[in-house]
């Protein structure tokens, strides 16, 4: 008797031939995953919903047949079935998948139309499109376009943890290309805390503290860089990501070659990382490690093995064609050939160098300046002066373009700053006007009661009450921001003025150019902090709460210093007036910046806000030691502080054993909470 197979198995197996969409040859996809095969055989022929699921689980093992071929046969279903949000994805999908493997300007277009089939879909989609949007152009070379767009994706979908988290950690990449590292290791420090308590296997927090590790691999600092690499790569192994666990070992073996004795260590980083690529056919990682074993044995004065994976990096890198990096594999090897005294063969790589994918201006650079070595060597001095003006030109390139990604993160930074400001300011001009209406709506009832009562005399008095609150509102307002943010503006006018009149050298402009972006970032920080304090839905003792962990931990968090912070928003009152919240955090911000100027030996800098009968206590202390000839200096720091308590009926002490049980400087601020 003949067996009965079900339909939909049948459908399964017909799966498996399903051709590419828009491709002139049958090419058959790989098999759907087990814990999905219910879910594509429920309708015939699939779903484009049910085919886009599985290309999504085929990016795990980032598999590019799965990834495309469903992607593309997802987008051909929807666009048959009318489903723009499920070819938006799709095509989203298939170029994000393009830019991990590291192919960017294939990416670019299949995002932008992503984003076009996108346009009505859910916040949460067009975030995440705008945010892959930006990668590519980061990758691209587009700084700027990249932070507007990742600016657009947090305002898109605020509440996503796991995104927000993603878009500070791009952000902090984007710094470090900039060779900003300190903006770099804040922006990660930040994605670290958004991160904090998502579910295993979700968020960037492995790949961010893989991040942070490099940054502090290019300060030298290379204990720092090793402990974050090596708690990366705890979340790694238990996610299972081995295209993460690869990059990682390169950048582990990298850090350890940076330390004394720790040669055979680097070694055996970089073989471990070279068999995960092997064993999970990472073909783009493999170069990469050949290089770096190549750079290690010549450390070792084994100069045959270095050549043998420097020449293994160069041969797998034109294997791949237009897909590979060749460039760089061949500047490294004409680097050690010229170490090695191989000129002639230096200066061969050096020209193949130039004009092979992967070229950038720093490597063209390098390469001229292989070749005026080799002409020196061989006493060839015309060509040799030849070389250098070549490099001299290229390197001019090189700082006109640092400057042009310069200007760009300023505008980038200048615009995100101005949509977040025309933003809080409709939040005010809502707020203004329910109190207008709240304002006239007593003002009515009250001018009845008084009619009524005869008693006309009330409402002149309350509207000249309710005058000189307003009038000593805007004194206020107007004096923060002429002493927080004027000064910063003056500054930035000067500067750019004297850079318009040309009176500097391309270094000193690229320095001057600093200096504005320095102080444009300083003054929006200063900006913020005046719009938050006079802002009434800030009036929360978690709001404080918030700022003030924000502001300690990009001030110290990047630093060797450990912070502690202590506070149970449980135990503390839900309201804080606004003048007391103002306070509290102006004098926060006073004390952090007294340790981080004047206590250059302090390790751990302790922050606690707790409750007590009368009020709040706040208390800021470092542990280091008391000089013996010359204290603190006391400036107008320390009487802001105690003017500024005084002022909402607290007090203010400062100095060394202010605060019980901290041996160092402290600062401890009693305010009454009414």
């Amino acid at each position: 008797m003949a067996r009965q197979y079900p339909f939909g198995l049948c459908w399964i197996l017909l799966l498996l031939l399903y051709p590419l969409a828009g491709s002139s040859q049958t090419v058959p996809l790989p098999p759907v995953p087990d814990s999905l095969r219910t879910v594509v055989s429920v309708s015939s022929p699939p779903t484009a919903a049910a085919l886009l699921r599985v290309a999504q689980a085929y990016m795990g093992p980032f598999d590019s047949a799965g990834v495309v071929g469903y992607a593309r046969a997802a987008e051909r279903a929807a666009y048959q079935t009318q489903q723009p949000h499920i070819a938006g994805q799709a095509l989203d999908l298939r170029g994000d998948y393009y830019r991990q493997a590291g192919r960017p300007a294939l990416a670019l277009p299949l995002l932008q139309r992503a984003g076009q089939q996108l346009a009505t879909a859910p916040t949460r989609l067009r975030a995440e499109n705008r945010y892959h949007l930006g990668m590519a152009l980061g990758d691209l070379g587009q700084p700027g376009r990249a932070l507007v767009l990742y600016g657009e994706a947090s305002r898109l979908d605020p509440t996503n943890r796991e995104l927000q988290a993603q878009l500070l950690n791009s952000t902090g990449l984007i710094y470090a290309r900039q060779s900003r590292l300190d903006s770099a290791a804040a922006c990660f420090f930040r994605s670290l805390r958004r991160a904090e308590g998502l579910p295993a296997g979700t968020g960037p927090a492995a790949a961010t503290l893989g991040n942070l590790g490099r940054v502090y691999l290019r300060q030298g600092r290379w204990r720092e860089s090793a402990r974050y690499l090596r708690q990366g790569m705890a979340l790694e192994a238990a996610d299972l990501d081995t295209m993460g666990l690869a990059s990682s070992w390169q950048f582990l073996g990298e850090a350890l070659l940076g330390q004394p004795d720790s040669l055979a260590a680097a070694l055996a980083c970089f073989r471990r990382s070279e068999r995960l690529a092997r064993r999970s056919h990472l073909a783009n990682y493999l170069p990469t490690a050949w290089l770096l074993l190549g750079r290690a044995y010549e450390q070792r004065g084994q100069p045959d093995s270095a050549q043998h994976y420097l020449t293994r990096a160069v041969a797998a890198q034109q294997a791949r064609g237009a897909a590979g990096v060749l460039a760089p594999a061949l500047m490294a090897l004409a680097e050690f050939r010229g170490r090695q005294g191989q000129w002639a063969a230096a200066e061969q790589a050096a020209q193949r160098a130039e004009v092979a994918p992967g070229a950038t201006l720093p490597l063209r650079a390098q390469g001229w300046e292989v070749r005026r070595r080799a002409a020196l060597a061989r006493h060839d001095y015309p060509a040799a002066y030849a070389a250098l003006v070549r490099q001299q030109a290229v390197l001019d390139s090189v700082r006109a373009r640092d400057n042009q990604q310069l200007t760009e993160l300023m505008r980038a930074a200048y615009e995100t700053d101005e949509a977040e400001l025309q933003v809080s300011a409709l939040r005010h001009e809502g707020e203004l006007l329910r109190l207008r209406q709240q304002r006239l709506l007593l003002v009515l009832v009250l001018g009845a009661v008084l009619l009524l009562a005869g008693a006309g005399l009330g409402l002149s008095a309350y509207r000249r009450r309710q005058l000189r609150r307003e009038l000593a509102l805007r004194t206020r307002l107007s004096a923060d921001l002429h002493d927080e943010v004027g000064g910063l503006l003056t500054q930035i006018s000067m500067q750019t003025n004297l850079l318009g009149a040309g009176l500097y050298s391309p270094d000193e402009q690229q320095a001057h150019l600093q200096e504005v972006a320095t102080a444009s970032r300083a003054a929006a920080a200063q900006l913020q902090d005046v719009v938050w304090g006079y802002d009434a839905h800030n009036d929360t003792t978690g709001s404080l709460l918030d700022r003030m962990r924000d502001y300690a931990y990009e001030l110290l968090g990047g630093g060797e210093r450990t912070l502690l912070f202590t506070a149970d928003a449980a135990q503390l009152p839900p309201q804080l007036p606004m003048e007391t919240r103002r306070a509290l955090y102006l004098i926060f911000k006073e004390a952090l910046h007294n340790v981080a100027k004047h206590a250059p030996l302090a390790q751990q800098v302790s922050v606690a806000l707790a409750a007590e009968e009368a009020g709040l206590v706040l208390t800021v202390a470092d542990d280091a030691p008391a000089p013996t000839k010359v204290p603190r200096a006391s400036g107008h720091g320390l009487r802001n502080m105690a003017a500024r308590a005084e002022a909402v009926g607290g007090s203010c002490i400062t100095g060394y054993g202010a605060v019980p049980n901290q041996p160092g400087w402290g600062v401890q601020v009693r305010v009454p909470v009414g």
